[in-house]
């Protein structure tokens, strides 16, 4: 049985997931509420302000990103329904929750449905989110081994009472935990860390929100977690994966540019990460 392609889904039923607690607390909205697979912004929105001062074309700088290490079948069309779990973590422009997802009809194939998170985004910050999908879509080549994959990009208007603007949410598959703080790098994780910040910036991507919330472990297979694909570029397997790409830049920079971007911020988080402190960007 083959695992669900990255670009099966057409459509996600939003219904509200019971958490087991004292009070069997419902999360999620009290109807459900279908949103639409959406084409993200063009990479054009990513661009940085060098980009937009020097009107350089991006095509003619970079060049093309390079196909993905796998191959993606015809659009399935399938609808994903999702019931909202656990929050696992809550940040500025989105929360992240645990679910529980199946696929009722038309699900010919026989897709296996990875464990996923939901990213929801906080209302006002639609924006965000579809840039974050944007990013996604430019670093297609790179999801499963540098980045989580990306299930695709939601949204639905709800005029009932107010219209605040689309809800909108990102299906991403899910990953493990943190790097442990006050505690030795586990072996392999820091080459694997500046690999992946080379790989992001062979495509001229800037994370721009380099910290320790943001770099995530792989999600071991006894967890359910995704076989990892080799990196594009390096070939190697990585056992940590960068994550919330709803700050990334694009430059037109030259490629030791974007390397530099990498280099100075991820040895300062990881240098920090030993001594129990999870520096932010802005310190």
């Amino acid at each position: 049985m083959d695992y669900l392609p990255i670009n099966a889904l057409s459509a996600v039923i939003l219904v509200a997931g019971k958490v087991e607690s004292e009070d069997e607390e419902w999360i999620g909205p009290k109807v459900p509420v279908v949103l639409y697979r959406q084409v993200p912004p063009p990479a054009s929105t990513l661009d940085d302000d060098y980009t937009r001062e020097e009107k350089l074309n991006f095509d003619d700088v970079c060049p093309p990103y390079p196909d993905p290490p796998f191959e993606l079948p015809l659009p399935a069309g399938l609808t994903l329904h999702v019931s909202l779990g656990k929050l696992l973590s809550e940040g500025r422009t989105g929360m992240i929750f645990e679910c529980e997802c199946t696929i009722p009809h038309g699900n010919e194939k026989g897709y296996k449905i990875p464990p996923v998170v939901i990213k929801l985004a906080r209302q006002f910050h639609t924006k965000d989110i579809s840039r974050e999908a944007t990013a996604y879509e430019s670093i297609t080549c790179l999801q499963g081994s540098a980045v989580p994959r990306c299930y695709g990009f939601f949204q639905a208007r709800l005029f009932d009472y107010f219209d605040f603007g689309p809800m909108s949410l990102l299906v991403i598959e899910k990953l493990g935990g943190l790097l442990e703080l006050g505690k030795p790098l586990p072996n392999g994780a820091e080459s694997d860390l500046n690999d992946v910040g080379s790989d992001l910036a062979k495509l001229h991507i800037l994370h721009s929100d380099l910290r320790w919330e943001n770099i995530l472990s792989v999600l071991p297979p006894s967890e359910g977690g995704l076989p990892s694909l080799p990196s594009p570029f390096t070939g190697k397997i990585y056992g940590w994966r960068l994550v919330d790409f709803d700050l990334a830049k694009r430059t037109t920079h030259h490629i030791t540019f974007a390397q530099g971007h990498y280099i100075g911020h991820m040895e300062r988080v990881l240098s920090c990460i030993p001594m129990g402190i999870p520096v932010q960007p802005w310190e």
